[in-house]
């Protein structure tokens, strides 16, 4: 369960009395920016861009580069947050009491889409910037629908669907309104259009790996290995390649390029802790943002008069 007082797990409520004994986690993880001085080389050390209390995770840099989307639950519900791409001025820009993250921005700034989780299912959310009402975006109903996109002209939404024990499969509709058309046929989450917009990206969530179809249709192939199941948002599509988290031994984490040219994985950088969930770069491939776990406690929590 989670709440105000941090992630909540293990209950346990004696046969006889009226207590209730949990373990309270507490988590605190910094998104952090790595600017680079060219496609394959880092510039300087990086530094921790919005380092106040809660956990963060999925940063997302806008087009501009000047704003940073992420999830947050410093308030106790998981929700959307800007700021300023040095760590300041930062708004919370949903509260709706769930579990609201994969920030994606348009590409003009003006939207941020992203998932939440009001009950069992999941699905696909809008709201505009700054000071907009999130609203549904009517997808495919009875399934769930997460991991938003956008094309590069802001005509489609993509996002990923599965109803009951079916794999995830990747679908657009029209940011304006009209009818879902599904575009995988074996499997696909977060999806990425390709800067030249002839190629659609997407990892596998039951697998793992960076895949590509013709987003005018024809069969997939897989582009990278490289990329853990559970790693699905922590890559990074650009026309020289994909940047990604490379998971090694526990906790060994870096940032590499698989740069397309030469079919070969370049090292760029090494986690000095153990990295959180969300990777995103900055659209003239200059800077890096990514989170990194600074400490974890645990706790026992005792609560009095529980009924």
């Amino acid at each position: 369960m989670a709440g105000p007082l941090g992630d909540a797990k293990w209950p346990s409520i004696p046969a006889k009395g009226n207590s209730l004994v949990y373990e309270r986690w507490i988590t605190k993880a910094n998104i952090y920016r790595l600017d680079l001085k060219d496609t394959k080389h880092y510039e300087k050390t990086p530094s921790a861009l919005v380092s106040e209390k809660g956990y963060k995770a999925r940063p997302e840099l806008s087009a501009n580069g000047k704003k940073i989307a992420f999830e947050s639950d410093r308030l106790g519900f998981w929700d959307i947050w800007t700021c300023d791409v040095d760590g300041t001025t930062c708004d919370q820009v949903t509260d709706l009491h769930g579990t609201a993250g994969r920030a994606r921005w348009s590409a003009d700034g003006r939207y941020i889409a992203f998932e939440f989780h009001p009950g069992e299912r999941s699905e696909i959310y809008l709201v505009e910037v700054p000071g907009g009402e999130p609203h549904l975006v009517p997808t495919i109903p009875g399934a769930d629908n997460l991991s938003p996109s956008w094309s590069h002209d802001g005509r489609w939404l993509y996002f990923a669907s599965k109803q009951g024990s079916e794999p995830f499969q990747i679908w657009k509709i029209p940011f304006h309104g009209g009818s879902p058309v599904r575009l995988t046929n074996n499997g696909g989450i977060a999806p990425e259009e390709s800067p030249d917009g002839r190629y659609l990206y997407y990892a596998k969530y039951e697998q793992g790996g960076v895949w590509r179809m013709p987003l005018e249709g024809g069969e997939e192939s897989e582009v990278l290995e490289d990329i853990e199941g559970h790693g699905w948002a922590e890559w990074a599509l650009r026309a020289n390649g994909i940047y990604y988290l490379k998971y090694g031994k526990y906790p060994q984490v870096s940032i590499d390029l698989f740069e397309f040219a030469s079919a070969k994985t370049i090292p760029i950088w090494s986690l000095e802790k153990e990295a959180g969930w969300g990777l995103s770069m900055s659209k003239d491939g200059r800077s890096i943002v990514y989170i990194q776990n600074e400490f974890s406690e645990s706790n026992l929590m005792l609560v009095k008069n529980f009924r």
